[in-house]
């Protein structure tokens, strides 16, 4: 019966053994709960890197993050930021209106010292006060010393480009204007130029003023205006007996001039007796009364 009981022990799982191994079995699920507790209160967070003794946690996920794989990587770091540190520094300026932070930065990114130091280039046939406006303009705004001169360059060469096709485009409207009034004024084309002359002399008009005014009114325009200026000086003249030459007179003012000649007694007498004075007189009224048939008396 033993060993039947024995051999039918072994068959059914050693079921005389049962109380050991519940026993057994019961030891261990006792203490498996104090296992499983101990674990989850201390997480493995180790990664094998140099690092993970540090206690301090965000520090160990600071160097964790910067990829550091062993300290001599940490010590080259620290030394590159050293270099970084310890080269010139600027402060930025605290607000919009912080005027001496925003000129130290100013100052650091190349600005020169004062708006001369910019030595902007004049153009040929410039003042140079337009650079000098430019320059203190730009020295009050913080361009450094390359931007303003690049500023400059491109400044002169566009408007350098905008200003000869202006020239070219006044240069084209002044020879229309002049064509068209040798048509207008006909054989009095002379006559009235030199007018305008006059009346440039009697007021002081240098080149540079009449060319002032001609690009102010046009070619045409300020011939015109001078030839009639002209005109009224040398009939004014006439009117108050200051002169006796015929010089500038319009031919339908040469023509009103013979008939007072004609009508002076005195005058007539001396032209009809041969006056010389009289002659050359009468001959300059009638070249300028009739310009475009020959010269009588």
């Amino acid at each position: 019966m033993s060993e039947a009981g024995n051999g039918s022990a072994i068959l059914a799982g050693n079921p005389a053994s049962a109380p050991a191994a519940a026993g057994n079995a019961g030891a261990a699920a006792a203490a498996a709960p104090a296992e499983t507790g101990a674990v989850s209160n201390q997480a493995d967070t180790s990664t094998g890197a140099w690092y993970d003794q540090i206690q301090d946690t965000d520090l160990r996920g600071y160097l964790q993050n910067k990829g550091w794989k062993e300290p001599a990587d940490m010590a080259v770091g620290y030394r590159n930021l050293e270099k970084l540190v310890g080269q010139d520094k600027v402060a930025l300026p605290k607000s919009e209106t912080d005027v001496d932070g925003w000129s130290r930065v100013y100052d650091a990114l190349g600005r020169p010292k004062t708006a001369d130091d910019y030595k902007l280039p004049v153009p040929e046939g410039q003042s140079g006060d337009f650079a000098k406006e430019a320059a203190s303009k730009f020295h009050e705004l913080g361009i450094s010393a390359k931007q303003a001169s690049a500023l400059a360059e491109w400044w002169n060469k566009t408007h350098g480009g905008a200003l000869e096709q202006h020239k070219t485009k006044m240069a084209q409207q002044s020879e229309a204007d002049v064509l068209a009034l040798k048509s207008e004024w006909g054989g009095a084309w002379d006559e009235n130029v030199e007018l305008g002359r006059r009346a440039a002399r009697e007021f002081g008009l240098s080149v540079d003023k009449l060319t002032k005014i001609e690009n102010a009114v046009g070619t045409k325009d300020v011939m015109q205006l001078m030839a009639k200026i002209g005109r009224g000086l040398t009939e004014h003249e006439f009117e108050t007996g200051r002169s006796t030459t015929s010089f500038g007179m319009t031919p339908e003012a040469a023509r009103a001039r013979i008939l007072d000649l004609r009508a002076d007694k005195d005058w007539a007498a001396k032209y009809l007796q041969g006056g010389a004075d009289q002659k050359a007189e009468m001959s300059r009224l009638m070249a300028l009364a009739y310009p475009d048939a020959a010269p009588g008396g």
